[in-house]
């Protein structure tokens, strides 16, 4: 469940054509050190069924991450050099 106080955000999204949900998840990472502002956060996107997305959950986690990073946030993407077994089965 989202807690976006907590900054904590859970989203579903839904295949058009099939109808697959993947879950996606974005978490705020507080500093431990109250003088310092982190603008540090985590994304998830993962498939429920399967392990084979065709890199739509990457591509999801870029663009997300990419638009978050516009904004001054700390979000890294999905990097395919070490993530070469998901980027090989899935065809990317």
């Amino acid at each position: 469940k989202s807690d976006p106080k907590a900054g904590y955000l859970y989203v579903q999204f839904q295949a058009l054509k099939n109808g697959y949900i993947d879950d996606f998840e974005l978490a705020y990472i507080k500093d431990d050190d109250s003088t310092s502002n982190s603008n540090a956060v985590q994304i998830r996107s993962s498939s429920r069924l399967g392990y084979l997305d065709y890199g739509v959950n990457a591509k999801r986690i870029n663009y997300i991450a990419a638009k978050l990073r516009e904004k001054k946030w700390d979000a890294p993407g999905v990097d395919f050099s070490t993530h070469q077994s998901y980027a090989s089965q899935n065809g990317i």
